[in-house]
Order: structure tokens, then C-alpha cells, then sequence
């Protein structure tokens, strides 16, 4: 497992090493950002309208480490989240490594922890992850081609903080 990990870094680190030349390009990268943000302020509020940041589920690609989901069960599971829980506050932190834009096309590669904390059950989950994001430019606005998540260990987390630390962020 260690091996893997290393191996995943050390894409990571190739991948942002030569999209490096596209460094100059980052403050363009804001379009995508604020997405996102506005993305996640959907999430635990009003799920049904995330799909105006998506492409079809035809050509749409969504994948967390190695299982892929339609965009349509993503919303089913952030309804039945809602549903259960009270108090329900979700949260998202990233941090832009690089990214590229295009006349139609564009990606960010981004580092990010998401957070979800219940009243009603006192539930304090959190996932570190790095993501891709690809978007393309459809009728002048840009929908998400592709997310790509890859879980991380969260060394911030302190095991007794969250019941499932372990679950989501296995120590290789």
C-alpha cells in the first residue's frame, strides 16, 4: 500500500510539475473556483440545483477514488443526508494547485477538505482529498466534465476527533 501511495504522489507531483508552466494562468482560474463555491453552497441546502453545474450523466464522469456515480444518485444521497440529519452544515475548504484554461475547455487541480457536521446526531465527518475538476464551455457557461477525487489522510484530524478518522483516511 505504501508503494501505491508513493506511486499516486508521485503523479500528482509530475502532473503539477508540468502543468507548472500553466502557473501564469492561475488567477483565470477564479471562473472555476467560484463555482465551486458556489457549488458546495448547494450541496446541504437545495441539492436538486446542482445539476445546473454538471454536464448530461451521459457524457458526465464522477468518480471518488475508485467507484464512479451518476450525478442523479449524488443528489438522491445529499437529499436522504438532508432528511436525516438536523442542524446539517457543510463546508468545504481547497486550495488551487494549478490549473489551464482554454477556449472551451479548462481543469483545476485542487487540494481539499469537506466537512459535514450534524446537531441532531452529532456527526462530524471529514474528507481530505485532492481533486480534478475538468470543465467545458457550453452555451457560454462552464459545467463540470469530469471530478475526480482521490482520498488523503488528513493528519490535522486527530483520531479521537472523528469515529470514523480511520475509515476515511486509512494510514498506509
Amino acid at each position: 500500500m505504501q508503494k501505491f501511495m508513493v506511486n499516486i504522489l508521485l503523479i500528482v507531483l509530475t502532473f503539477v510539475s508540468v502543468s507548472g508552466a500553466h502557473a501564469g494562468n492561475l488567477p483565470s482560474m477564479k471562473v472555476f473556483t467560484d463555482k465551486l463555491l458556489q457549488l458546495d453552497g448547494l450541496v446541504c441546502k437545495d441539492p436538486e440545483k446542482i445539476k445546473d453545474f454538471y454536464l448530461p450523466d451521459k457524457t458526465l464522469v464522477l468518480m471518488v477514488d475508485d467507484k464512479r456515480t451518476l450525478l442523479s444518485n449524488r443528489i438522491a444521497q445529499y437529499n436522504q443526508m438532508k432528511a436525516e440529519l438536523r442542524g446539517l452544515k457543510c463546508n468545504s475548504q481547497r486550495k488551487l494547485l494549478t490549473g489551464s484554461m482554454g477556449d472551451s475547455v479548462g481543469y483545476v487541480l485542487v487540494d481539499e477538505i469537506s466537512s459535514i457536521v450534524s446537531s441532531s446526531t452529532d456527526t462530524d465527518e471529514r474528507q481530505h482529498s485532492v481533486c480534478t475538476y475538468a470543465f467545458n464551455k457550453v452555451d457560454k457557461k462552464w459545467k463540470i466534465a469530469l471530478e475526480h477525487c482521490s482520498s488523503l489522510p488528513d493528519y490535522s484530524i486527530r483520531p479521537g476527533d472523528d469515529a470514523l478518522y480511520y475509515f476515511h483516511n486509512p494510514v498506509y
